[in-house]
């Protein structure tokens, strides 16, 4: 009876290392998901700020577009101003000799 109580006391120890085991990988395992899960986040957030950066450079660049077109449509204005300008002090010169001379 001996052996068996030997190979019984083997078992029993086989059996608490293998149970032992096998908490330590379900340990393991929820550490590795937890890890798992803040990667992830961190990468979702990581895409956030590189599309936040994206959309802030493309405002700009929008922006910096807008205010040529917007100094161009200024430049246009005033080049259309002045042609009035000169196409109405023109007309009075063009009048006031007609009226001088009907009168």
């Amino acid at each position: 009876m001996d052996g068996l109580a030997v190979a019984h006391n083997e078992c029993e120890a086989e059996l608490r290392v293998r149970r032992e085991a096998e908490a330590e990988v379900t340990r393991l395992r929820i550490l590795l998901s937890g890890q798992a899960a803040r990667i992830t986040a961190l990468s979702g957030q990581g895409r956030r700020e590189e599309q936040h950066k994206q959309l802030i450079d493309d405002l700009r660049e929008n922006l910096n577009v807008f205010e040529h077109d917007v100094a161009k449509l200024k430049v246009d204005r005033d080049v259309a101003l002045a042609e009035m300008e000169e196409i109405a002090s023109s007309r009075r010169y063009v009048i006031a000799p007609f009226n001088t001379a009907a009168s």
